[in-house]
C-alpha cells in the first residue's frame, strides 16, 4: 500500500520554498570579512521579484506592445517600442514610479520587497553595491549613498556604504536608463567616463557576487560581457546567487560559481556565520535594547518629576547619566541598518573613544559631562554584554559624588540623604551649575549629544 508523502510547511510557502540549503564557500566568506566583495544587484531582488507583483513590468508592457519580431524581445527593446508607438517615455516613467509607490503603500508588500535590503543593512563588511535597479531601497533600507552621475564619483572614497546606480534612480527621473537607446548610451559612457573607471576598478580588485539576475537577463549579459572584456583570462572566480538551475553548465562556462538559493536566505546564512565568528552580535539584542530604552525614559521622567534640583542639585548628574544611556540606546537602534550597530569591532571602537573622552573630562573636572559619558559607556556595555545577568548589572541611576550606581529610584533617592561619602568638589559643582537656571523647579536639564 503506497503512502503519499506529506509536504512540509516550507514547500507550501512561496518564499521559504526557495530557501535551499547550500555550502558557503570558504574563500567567499573570507573575502566578505575582509571587505573585498562587491554586490551586483538586479531586478530579481526588487519589485520585479517573483513573489511581489502578479506579473513583471516587462510582461505588462510586452502585452500592450505589438512587437513585430518572432523572437522574444529584450527588455530595453520592448520599452523602446512602447515609447515610440504607445504612451511615450513620460508615461513609461510614470508607470515605473507608480509601481514602486504601490509597493510602498502596502506595508506587508513593502516588507517582502525590501527583505533582502534590510538583511544586507546589518552586514557592515559589504559596503559597495552596484545595481541596475531604479528604486531607492538600498538608500532607504541600507543607508547607502547613491552614486548616479559622473560628478558624484569624486566622493566615492567617503566612509560608509555606497551604491553605484548604473541605470539611474527613481529620485532623478532624467537619469533613468530604460530603452535600448538609453542602454547603448549608458554603456558607451561606462567605457569612457569616470563612473565606468570606478566600475572597472571594482571589477579588477574585488570579488563580485551577483544577485537577482538570470542567464537570459539583458542587464546581466551586458554587465558580465563588460566584466569579461575588462579582465579576460585574469578574471577571478565570481559567484552568482540564483534559483536558475537550468543554466548550470552555462554559469560554469562563464567562470561563475552558482549558489542555488534565494538571495535573502544567502544573507541570513551569512549573518549567522558572521555571528559565529564573533564579527556580529546577535540581532536579538535589538528588542532588548528597545525595552531598555523605554524603561530608561520612564525612569528619567520619574526622576525629573519627583526630585527638585533646588533641594538636591546633584540630581543633575543622574539626569545627565540617564541622558547618556538614552542616547547610546537610541544611536544603536538608529544605526542598525547602517551595519555598524551590530559590528563587534565598531562597538569596541566606540567604547574606546568614549572611554578616552571620559578620562579627559575627569581630568578637567567637567562633572556634568563625566556623568553623561558614564551613561553612554554603560549603554554600549549593555549592548555588547552577551549574557542577561551581565546586562542586569547596568544601573539606571547614578550618584556621581559617590561613584555608585543604583537599579531603582528608591535606592537612588536614599543615596541623596548620604553626606559622609560624597566628594565635596562635585557637590559644589552641582550647586553652581543649578544656579545658572532661573525657575529651576520648572525645567528639566537635558544633556545634548555633544561634548
Amino acid at each position: 500500500m503506497s503512502r503519499n508523502k506529506r509536504k512540509s510547511s516550507k514547500e507550501y510557502c512561496d518564499i521559504c520554498k526557495n530557501y535551499h540549503d547550500f555550502v558557503f564557500p570558504d574563500d567567499l566568506f573570507e573575502s566578505i570579512t575582509n571587505h573585498e566583495v562587491v554586490l551586483f544587484a538586479g531586478a530579481g531582488i526588487s519589485t520585479e521579484g517573483s513573489n511581489i507583483f502578479p506579473s513583471t513590468l516587462y510582461e505588462d508592457i510586452l502585452n500592450e506592445t505589438k512587437y513585430s519580431s518572432d523572437n522574444v524581445p529584450s527588455f530595453s527593446k520592448v520599452m523602446s517600442e512602447f515609447c515610440k508607438n504607445k504612451g511615450g517615455r513620460r508615461e513609461l516613467i510614470e508607470r515605473i514610479t507608480e509601481r514602486i509607490n504601490y509597493v510602498r503603500s502596502f506595508p506587508d508588500l513593502y516588507r517582502s520587497t525590501v527583505k533582502f535590503h534590510q538583511l544586507l543593512g546589518r552586514i557592515p563588511c559589504i559596503e559597495e553595491i552596484v545595481t541596475t535597479n531604479w528604486d531607492d531601497f538600498f538608500e532607504s533600507e541600507c543607508h547607502a549613498t547613491p552614486f548616479v552621475y559622473e560628478q558624484d564619483m569624486v566622493f566615492w572614497e567617503k566612509p560608509g556604504r555606497k551604491v553605484l546606480k548604473l541605470h539611474g534612480s527613481i529620485n532623478n527621473l532624467g537619469s533613468m536608463v530604460i530603452t535600448s537607446e538609453d542602454y547603448d548610451k549608458r554603456y558607451q559612457s561606462i567605457n569612457t567616463g569616470i563612473l565606468g573607471s570606478q566600475l572597472k576598478l571594482l571589477i579588477a580588485t574585488k570579488r563580485l557576487v551577483f544577485f537577482g539576475y538570470s542567464f537570459n537577463d539583458e542587464d546581466f549579459n551586458r554587465l558580465f560581457s563588460f566584466v569579461r572584456s575588462q579582465l579576460g583570462d585574469f578574471m577571478n572566480k565570481f559567484y552568482i546567487v540564483t534559483l536558475d538551475k537550468s543554466n548550470d553548465d552555462k554559469w560554469k562556462d562563464l567562470g561563475l560559481e552558482p549558489i542555488y538559493t534565494a538571495g535573502e536566505y544567502f544573507l541570513q546564512v551569512l549573518i549567522h556565520k558572521l555571528q559565529a565568528r564573533g564579527c556580529l552580535i546577535s540581532d536579538n539584542i535589538i528588542d532588548i535594547v528597545q525595552a531598555a530604552l523605554d524603561f530608561t525614559v520612564r525612569q528619567h521622567i520619574l526622576l525629573s518629576s519627583k526630585i527638585k534640583m533646588t533641594n538636591h542639585p546633584e540630581v543633575i548628574f543622574c539626569l545627565s547619566y540617564q541622558d547618556g544611556l538614552i542616547h547610546a540606546f537610541e544611536r544603536f537602534l538608529h544605526h542598525v541598518q547602517y551595519g555598524e550597530s551590530l559590528c563587534t569591532s565598531e562597538i569596541l571602537r566606540t567604547l574606546k573613544i568614549h572611554d578616552k573622552l571620559l578620562k579627559e573630562k575627569q581630568y578637567h573636572k567637567k562633572w556634568y559631562d563625566v556623568a553623561y559619558l558614564n551613561g553612554y559607556l554603560n549603554g554600549y556595555t549593555f549592548v555588547i554584554a552577551d549574557e542577561e545577568n551581565l546586562r542586569a548589572l547596568i544601573p539606571y541611576y547614578f550618584d556621581l559624588s559617590m561613584r555608585e550606581g543604583f537599579s531603582t529610584f528608591k535606592e537612588y533617592k536614599k543615596s541623596l540623604t548620604i553626606t559622609g561619602r560624597k566628594r565635596k568638589s562635585i557637590s559644589e559643582y552641582a550647586s553652581k551649575f543649578v544656579k545658572k537656571f532661573p525657575d529651576t523647579d520648572d525645567i528639566v536639564v537635558q544633556h545634548r549629544p555633544f561634548l
